[in-house]
């Protein structure tokens, strides 16, 4: 019989007994000492060869051990922590098909859409696979996998609605005026909100600009760990920003030579927004995120090539810069007579 314990330095110590022979060991992960318990005990796999998970062993410590161990995003971890608060306590064993169906019921039930739960199903597929191929573990690696290509079965559409929401002038003015009317308010949010604007960076890449990465004579601003969609591995960009942006950060800056323009958490800023949105009486509401749309879409007016788009938005591919230009038949006319007039 085995049996797991966790020790007073934090460590986990396996103890197998069995036919009068006592065999132990100390893990620093819970996940690894399962293992080798079930190893020990000889409950290998009769059709893969793979371990037999101990019926002690949960969902949630797969989860646990995968995010421990694995490199993932804040969104990754967020939704795997939601997955567990729901059917963490369900032994990893006995996770089957009927489990998947409950939690995607049960998610509906609270009015997600059939996206986010496309989410989830996939980073728990990940976690799953994880613990099968490099942890040995016998269980049902596809069972997330397969729930998700059901929800296609179930008519659940698991594509994103593009938002193509863009603040007009007054809108903006309106929510800046709010903002900096508010005695209360400390954070300069309308001022982080103009530079949004102009720079088209996201809200967490503003409030982690490093003073001594702001490139002066260049015109730019070196960001560390970009945000992307499949590499995993650090993003490292030099990113330009026009010249009314940096003559924001200069205003900002003033003597400072070291530390972050704006030290403020990236979260207390997006609510300060919402508030003042709400405030406002903006309908329908302008998301923090739409100052990014806002700002490539007035430099794409502008004339500026797909390249140097890209080289500004951090996206790797077209379809993706795409979702966050929503050019109006006005700019086009405009951009036609501009190229017209040059002709002539």
């Amino acid at each position: 019989m085995a049996t797991i314990v966790r020790t007073p330095a934090g460590t986990y110590r396996a103890q197998v007994r069995r036919r009068g022979v006592s065999k132990s060991a100390t893990f620093a992960r819970k996940l690894d000492a399962q293992a080798w318990a079930a190893g020990m005990e000889s409950a290998v796999g009769t059709t893969i060869g793979k371990i037999t998970p101990p019926a002690s062993m949960t969902l949630a410590d797969v989860i646990d051990a995968y995010v421990e161990q694995v490199p993932i995003g804040r969104t990754a971890k967020f939704n795997l922590t939601r997955i567990k608060a729901i059917i963490g306590d369900t032994s990893i064993k006995n996770l089957s098909g009927v489990t998947m169906t409950k939690y995607v019921d049960m998610r509906l039930s609270e009015g997600i859409t059939g996206a986010t739960l496309a989410g989830d199903l996939s980073i728990l597929s990940s976690a799953l696979k994880w613990a099968s191929t490099v942890k040995q573990l016998d269980i049902h690696a596809n069972i997330a996998a397969d729930a998700r290509a059901g929800l296609t079965s179930r008519r659940i559409s698991t594509r994103s609605k593009e938002r193509d929401r863009i603040p007009t002038d007054d809108e903006l003015a309106r929510i800046y005026a709010t903002l900096e009317d508010n005695p209360r308010q400390i954070i300069p949010v309308a001022q982080i909100a103009r530079f949004a604007a102009i720079s088209a960076m996201r809200l967490a890449e503003i409030t982690g600009i490093q003073i001594e990465n702001i490139r002066w004579n260049e015109g730019a601003v070196f960001l560390v760990a970009r945000k992307h969609p499949t590499r995993k591995d650090r993003n490292d960009q030099l990113i330009p920003v026009p010249p009314e942006g940096m003559d924001i950060l200069r205003q900002v800056v003033g003597d400072r030579s070291s530390g972050p323009v704006w030290p403020y958490d990236p979260r207390s800023v997006s609510t300060a927004w919402r508030r003042a949105c709400k405030a406002a009486r903006i309908t329908p509401e302008v998301r923090f995120h739409d100052l990014r749309h806002l700002a490539l879409t007035r430099l794409a007016a502008l004339g500026l090539s797909t390249p140097l788009l890209r080289a500004v938005s951090g996206h790797t591919d077209l379809k993706s810069l795409s979702r966050y230009v929503n050019l109006s038949p006005n700019d086009f006319h405009k951009a036609l007579n501009k190229a017209r007039s040059q002709v002539d």
